[in-house]
Protein backbone atom coordinates (compact mmCIF):
# COMPACT_ATOMS: atom_id res chain seq x y z
CA UNK A 1 0.00 0.00 0.00
CA UNK A 2 2.74 2.47 1.15
CA UNK A 3 2.96 5.34 2.66
CA UNK A 4 -0.33 7.88 1.87
CA UNK A 5 -1.74 11.17 3.61
CA UNK A 6 -3.63 10.87 6.25
CA UNK A 7 -6.30 12.98 3.70
CA UNK A 8 -6.02 10.21 1.73
CA UNK A 9 -5.99 7.07 3.93
CA UNK A 10 -9.49 8.32 5.16
CA UNK A 11 -10.72 7.39 1.28
CA UNK A 12 -9.70 4.00 1.66
CA UNK A 13 -12.68 1.48 2.36
CA UNK A 14 -11.54 -0.09 5.87
CA UNK A 15 -13.23 -3.29 5.40
CA UNK A 16 -11.53 -6.33 6.80
CA UNK A 17 -10.53 -7.65 3.24
CA UNK A 18 -8.39 -4.29 3.09
CA UNK A 19 -7.17 -4.66 6.93
CA UNK A 20 -5.47 -7.77 5.50
CA UNK A 21 -3.97 -6.97 2.74
CA UNK A 22 -2.42 -4.33 4.89
CA UNK A 23 -1.34 -6.40 7.03
CA UNK A 24 -0.30 -8.57 4.63
CA UNK A 25 1.58 -5.68 3.13
CA UNK A 26 3.76 -5.06 6.68
CA UNK A 27 4.34 -8.56 6.87
CA UNK A 28 5.96 -8.96 3.09
CA UNK A 29 7.63 -5.90 3.85
CA UNK A 30 5.98 -3.37 1.01
CA UNK A 31 4.37 -1.24 4.25
CA UNK A 32 6.45 -0.40 6.98
CA UNK A 33 4.88 -0.84 10.37
CA UNK A 34 5.21 3.03 10.98
CA UNK A 35 3.29 3.44 7.62
CA UNK A 36 0.70 1.02 8.57
CA UNK A 37 0.12 2.72 12.06
CA UNK A 38 -0.38 5.91 10.10
CA UNK A 39 -2.73 4.57 7.99
CA UNK A 40 -4.86 3.62 10.70
CA UNK A 41 -4.56 5.66 13.44
CA UNK A 42 -7.97 7.84 13.49
CA UNK A 43 -9.58 6.29 10.46
CA UNK A 44 -12.66 4.65 12.32
CA UNK A 45 -14.11 8.52 12.54
CA UNK A 46 -14.50 11.38 9.97
CA UNK A 47 -15.57 14.81 11.42
CA UNK A 48 -17.34 16.61 9.16
CA UNK A 49 -18.09 19.40 11.86
CA UNK A 50 -21.61 19.19 11.66
CA UNK A 51 -21.47 14.79 11.83
CA UNK A 52 -19.17 12.33 12.97
CA UNK A 53 -18.95 9.39 10.19
CA UNK A 54 -18.18 5.99 12.34
CA UNK A 55 -16.18 4.05 9.05
CA UNK A 56 -15.60 1.15 11.39
CA UNK A 57 -18.82 0.43 12.16
CA UNK A 58 -19.27 -2.15 9.44
CA UNK A 59 -16.53 -3.99 10.67
CA UNK A 60 -18.01 -4.27 14.59
CA UNK A 61 -22.09 -4.03 13.55
CA UNK A 62 -21.77 -6.19 10.20
CA UNK A 63 -23.79 -2.91 8.27
CA UNK A 64 -22.43 0.71 8.06
CA UNK A 65 -23.53 3.43 10.23
CA UNK A 66 -26.94 4.69 9.22
CA UNK A 67 -28.08 8.03 8.79
CA UNK A 68 -30.79 9.66 10.62
CA UNK A 69 -31.23 12.86 8.36
CA UNK A 70 -33.85 14.26 10.79
CA UNK A 71 -32.66 17.77 12.15
CA UNK A 72 -30.23 18.14 9.02
CA UNK A 73 -30.15 19.91 6.07
CA UNK A 74 -30.37 18.26 2.86
CA UNK A 75 -26.85 19.78 2.03
CA UNK A 76 -25.75 18.10 5.05
CA UNK A 77 -27.48 14.88 4.44
CA UNK A 78 -26.33 14.42 0.97
CA UNK A 79 -22.75 15.10 2.19
CA UNK A 80 -22.84 12.41 5.19
CA UNK A 81 -24.16 10.08 2.46
CA UNK A 82 -21.83 10.85 -0.26
CA UNK A 83 -18.93 10.41 2.54
CA UNK A 84 -20.46 6.91 3.47
CA UNK A 85 -20.85 6.14 -0.20
CA UNK A 86 -17.37 6.91 -1.00
CA UNK A 87 -16.07 3.64 1.23
CA UNK A 88 -18.74 1.53 1.89
CA UNK A 89 -20.84 -0.37 -1.04
CA UNK A 90 -24.51 0.17 1.50
CA UNK A 91 -25.75 3.16 2.89
CA UNK A 92 -29.03 3.38 4.68
CA UNK A 93 -31.09 7.21 5.12
CA UNK A 94 -34.21 7.57 7.66
CA UNK A 95 -36.47 10.19 8.08
CA UNK A 96 -36.58 12.33 5.36
CA UNK A 97 -33.60 11.86 2.75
Amino acid sequence: MGSTTRKEAVRLMWDERAIRQLLSAVEHGTCSADDALTQLRGLPIEDLGFARLDHHRSLRQGFTEVVYCAGKTPAQSAQIIERLAGQHPRVLGTRGC
